[in-house]
């Protein structure tokens, strides 16, 4: 079994969640033609916004608090790396272009 450091594994799950937002941006653009994952990544992270407001952190483990903080980070860390991977599309797209 492998035994990293709390921090290096935080670094890999948070890196994982990046670069699945850039794989959602890839299937968006080929398969789907539209923002359709982009659209749900803000809404996961709308939605876990919201669910830390409603339910206030309470000491007696009843709320929802770090289960929408957690979806609303993974939301966010997902949508930063779908945003470069639509943006390196955009500009090979635009490189493409300009060389015909």
């Amino acid at each position: 079994m492998l035994k990293l450091p709390p921090d290096t594994m935080r670094y890999i799950v948070w890196a994982c969640a990046v670069v699945l937002g850039a794989i959602l941006a890839v299937v968006d653009r080929r398969m789907i033609g539209r923002w359709v994952f982009g659209c749900l990544l803000v809404a996961g992270i709308v939605g876990g916004l919201l669910v830390t407001v409603v339910s206030p952190f309470t000491f007696g483990g009843t709320s929802y608090f770090m289960e929408g903080v957690i979806v609303a980070g993974g939301s966010a860390l997902a949508l930063i790396g779908y945003g470069v991977a639509a943006l390196c599309g955009f500009v090979w797209l635009r490189a493409g272009n300009n060389r015909k």
